[in-house]
């Protein structure tokens, strides 16, 4: 007896699933408008593959926990949601090899007018098989996912500002199949009424030696209001002595850098 299994692919990138020769974008996008105002934007399909491709779509309304990942959920279940103020030109996208195709999403906004950001969570869902292998009498399905943002921005809104609120040395920390990592953890909390993206960039520098060890700067994405944990990664090994840690929180050019130090031995 054979058996099944779905492989579900989910993309939030503006240029998606390469290697399932499909692009599509934008990968977010934002409307302003006033009151009863209805606004449009247009959703571009690439299929540059050999194989057909077939999306049915959805909305769903989603919020980040307090490590900035998404959690999902029926419409109709998160404050600050517009997935009811959302209709599109098509529910199901077919494209043939080759094919580009447009879907316009439009935006009614309620006649009360919208005091406070909104979002919502537009996926097309891929429900045509596209890829099967079989081995050892087990058959996987491989589909695609592809998840665009839609946020609502009234006029007026404040921007704040991002600030650190924590800076924590997390030591060695153990992760279940995973080799062991030295992390740092810092949390940031965005003040403002809007979206905000911002790079949290770190510095180690071995205060004995003068040596700086190259940290990767982490993506963050932030909801208005919201509080998020930023976990950053540090060699395991490192020469004993004292570090002096930097954590910069860098939103883009019109908002201040902020800086957090810490001295850590190790």
């Amino acid at each position: 007896m054979r058996k099944y299994f779905i492989i579900l692919i989910i993309l939030f990138t503006n240029t998606l699933a390469y290697g399932q020769g499909i692009s599509v974008s934008p990968s977010r996008i934002f409307f302003t408008g006033q009151p009863g105002q209805t606004l449009s934007e247009t959703i571009t399909f690439s299929n540059t593959s050999s194989d057909e491709f077939y999306f049915v779509a959805t909305i769903k309304d989603w919020n980040r926990d307090s490590l900035g990942v998404k959690k999902y959920y029926p419409m109709g279940n998160v404050s600050h949601s517009n997935a009811a103020w959302l209709s599109l030109s098509e529910n199901t996208v077919k494209l043939a090899p080759g094919e580009t195709k447009q879907v316009n999403v439009s935006m009614t906004v309620p006649n009360s007018e919208p005091t406070a950001l909104s979002h919502s969570m537009l996926f097309f869902t891929q429900v045509k098989q596209q890829q099967a292998a079989a081995a050892h009498g087990l058959h996987m399905n491989i589909l695609v996912e592809v998840g665009i943002q839609i946020y609502h921005t009234p006029t007026g809104l404040k921007a704040g500002d991002l600030e650190f609120l924590a800076f924590e040395d997390k030591h060695i920390v153990s992760r279940p199949g995973e080799q062991a990592v030295r992390r740092v953890d810092v949390k940031v909390k965005n003040t403002g009424q809007i979206n905000k993206d911002a790079y949290v960039r770190f510095e180690l520098t071995n205060m004995e030696t003068g040596e700086e060890i190259p940290i990767e700067a982490t993506a963050i994405a932030m909801l208005p209001h919201s509080e998020q944990w930023v976990q950053i990664e540090l060699p395991e090994k490192l020469t004993a002595g004292k570090y002096l840690a930097v954590a910069i929180l860098d939103a883009g050019s019109q908002y201040d850098l902020k800086i957090a130090e810490k001295e850590i031995t190790y």
